[in-house]
């Protein structure tokens, strides 16, 4: 990098970068005293929150519902009808968590969501509507329903979030930073389950004006009675979906002989298998 004048060793400059194309450029910004930082209202109020410690729920109606098995059964060979309701269950459980609440009050107002789906999320259960017995209750599908929040006594109206969807927020944020979701409960009654999803990044050329479809990688973990601990992970794109499967030894021959019914089943999705792999690991027996 040419340098508007003499350098030395050790010698600090303050640059501003410009721009990236043809070729990575910066300004050269003379010596001056430093500026001070300045962050908007927003800024300062999500500063605030990620320093303060997290506040527990001052109300139990606020708190997520006791999450119930999303089937009642383990699912039997031969009942495609259990293998939806595990999907459709799975897919409930990320839209009700509360992490797209704002992106649902915005189809809400749009008319395009029920308020009785809002209030199941947790920042709608904070709503007086739920004071009501849920045989009176009125809900409303369309955007002339009222929500109302309880403002609690001596509320600090220079935050203006409720103190019980904090830890809440605090989620949302490293969703938005990270595009990345983490779910954890019974698949079916003490069958537990931990979903991780995240969208990998994409490389950016330029003066490519090829169609990019983003990649989703993710990762399921979970011991079962008969096989032990199972890791999957899975990555989406254009291209088909990749599976790699790790198991213990004996669990990896059981796999890889049912390997055809996967293989099957993502054929009668719409899927394209594009690689599959099952590995064995002796370390999985510990976990």
């Amino acid at each position: 990098m040419k340098l508007p004048r003499s350098a030395h060793p050790g010698e600090t400059f303050n640059l501003i970068f410009l721009s990236r194309a043809p070729k990575p450029t910066f300004g050269f910004v003379p010596d001056s005293p430093p500026l001070a930082s300045q962050l908007s209202e927003t800024g300062r109020f999500i500063s605030t929150l990620l320093q303060q410690p997290l506040l527990l729920p001052s109300d139990s109606r606020s708190a997520q519902p006791d999450a119930a098995p999303l089937l009642s059964a383990p699912p039997r060979e031969g009942t495609p009808a259990q293998h939806t309701q595990l999907a459709q269950g799975l897919m409930q459980a990320i839209s009700s968590s509360g992490l797209f609440y704002e992106f649902h009050l915005a189809q809400w107002v749009a008319g395009k969501r029920s308020l009785t789906s809002l209030l199941l999320e947790p920042q709608g259960r904070l709503s007086k509507n739920l004071s009501q017995s849920p045989g009176t209750a009125s809900l409303p599908a369309s955007p002339g329903g009222e929500l109302r929040l309880p403002v609690p006594p001596h509320q600090d109206y220079s935050n203006p979030m409720h103190r019980d969807t904090q830890a809440l927020l605090r989620q949302q944020l490293d969703v938005l930073e990270n595009g990345h979701l983490q779910w954890q409960g019974e698949i079916w009654p003490r069958q537990t389950i931990e979903w991780d999803t995240v969208g990998e990044k994409m490389d950016e050329s330029e003066g490519d004006s090829t169609t990019r479809y983003p990649v989703w990688k993710t990762s399921v973990r979970l011991s079962l009675p008969n096989l032990g601990f199972i890791s999957a992970v899975l990555r989406l794109g254009e291209s088909g979906v990749e599976v790699r499967l790790a198991a213990t030894e004996s669990s990896a021959a059981i796999l890889r002989a049912g390997a055809e019914h996967l293989l099957a089943g993502l054929d009668s999705a719409g899927i394209r298998l594009s690689s599959m792999g099952i590995e064995a690991d002796e370390k999985a027996e510990s976990v």
